[in-house]
């Protein structure tokens, strides 16, 4: 049996399934597969943009032979079923990525009802739909190779970021789900990959709403250290994200602030290598000691700006 750091050899004639293929990490990954020799199914719900990111694809030197696009909404499971079949029946799916989300910034009493629906349809509902029509016909060849699943995530899965409840909720689902389907799936020779990128330059980031509410925007800068400028590329997420992929990694953050996180909110989900899991003990206690200081510190921040606005 192949070890953990070996799962997949490469990607060269591989299959990669991405919803919300069309823009941002989605794009990011498609095309860094692209240039790894694999096939790429990108699904996201508007033409227009899948049409642009195709041709994107073409000019950065993929053959378009390598590239179908399905124009679906993850959230619609009786034609996003439709899609993923007719995407295995095109070519088998090695790597499932569920990269598909939206993000509405806005605290959860104030938050438009359809932004925080469009949230869970999309981020959680999503996500179910594709593994539940995906799953099965993975494995129906899984005695035969490894497979793959990513599940696209964010640190507001790891930490609360204020006023993202919705979103952030989401996240969470997202971690606890692929917690149990790592331990469902392990009879079969498919792995799961759950990403916590910090803050990515996509437009996801400039439709979520930052900018709309300078109260939430002060809090998330002073909290979170957000800073624009510093955000991760697209790029750099979509190598990590298929090095993962590839490596059957389950836990994958980047920076060390990801590192801290997870370090915290494992849980009982062992760390994939007994080097990882003593550097994480021996780490706990003080990233733990530091976690006190730092929540101190963002209730003044939040405290503080009521008081202000008062």
């Amino acid at each position: 049996m192949k070890t953990s750091s070996s799962w997949l050899q490469s990607l060269e004639g591989k299959h990669l399934l991405i919803t919300g293929g069309s823009t941002g990490i989605g794009l990011a990954i498609a095309k860094e597969a692209l240039s790894q020799g694999a096939f790429v199914t990108p699904i996201a719900r508007s033409s227009t943009k899948l049409e642009k990111a195709e041709q994107n694809l073409v000019k950065s030197g993929a053959t378009k032979h390598k590239i179908s696009t399905k124009v679906v909404d993850v959230g619609v499971y009786e034609t996003l079923a439709k899609a993923i079949k007719e995407a295995f029946e095109w070519r088998a799916v090695d790597v499932l990525v569920c990269n598909a989300a939206v993000a509405k910034v806005a605290r959860l009493d104030e938050g438009r009802i359809e932004d925080l629906h469009a949230m869970i349809q999309t981020n959680l509902t999503g996500v179910v739909n594709t593994l539940h029509v995906g799953i099965p016909l993975m494995k129906q060849r899984s005695a035969q190779t490894h497979m793959s699943i990513v599940l696209m995530n964010s640190l507001s899965g790891l930490y609360p970021h204020y006023g993202t409840s919705v979103y952030g909720a989401t996240k969470h689902a997202l971690k606890g789900l692929g917690e149990t389907l790592k331990l469902e799936l392990m009879p079969y020779n498919i792995r799961v990959s759950v990403v916590f990128p910090g803050f990515v330059d996509t437009p996801m980031l400039d439709s979520c709403g930052f900018e709309d509410d300078k109260d939430i925007l002060h809090i998330i800068k002073a909290t979170c250290f957000y800073n624009r400028s510093q955000a991760d590329t697209p790029e750099h997420v979509a190598k990590f994200t298929l090095e993962a992929a590839k490596n059957g990694t389950f836990l994958v953050t980047s920076q060390f602030t990801g590192f801290a996180f997870s370090t915290l909110s494992r849980g009982s989900m062992p760390a994939d290598s007994f080097g990882r899991a003593l550097l994480e003990l021996i780490l706990y206690i003080p990233i733990k000691l530091f976690s006190f200081f730092a929540a101190c510190y963002i209730y003044y921040v939040i405290e503080h700006r009521r008081n202000k606005k008062c």
